[in-house]
């Protein structure tokens, strides 16, 4: 779903109904607003752990390092800006 947004001389924009209906987003929810090179990516703070089950693949077996646990954040973060990329791409 892409939309064109138009800013206000304040700053402001508003996020599309059909967008907040699929996120399940009403007044007062909090945003966190994200620029990644030259795209802005935003995302609801308020996240339900259960969605976030899987992101990052099956678990590790044993312990694993607070650098591994970094690189694969990094990793599955990547992935996921990717794939926002190719959503872009396919409404064009």
């Amino acid at each position: 779903m892409t939309k064109i947004l138009t800013m206000t001389a304040k700053g402001q924009i508003t996020i599309p109904k059909e967008t907040r209906e699929a996120l399940g987003l009403r007044a007062g929810d909090q945003l966190v607003w994200s620029v990644l090179g030259n795209e802005v990516v935003i995302t609801p703070k308020n996240i339900d752990f259960r969605e976030l089950a899987g992101l990052l693949g099956d678990p590790p077996a044993g312990k694993a390092s607070l650098q591994e646990l970094d690189e694969a954040v990094m990793e599955a973060a990547g992935q996921h800006v990717s794939g926002l990329g190719n959503m872009r791409d396919d409404a064009a």
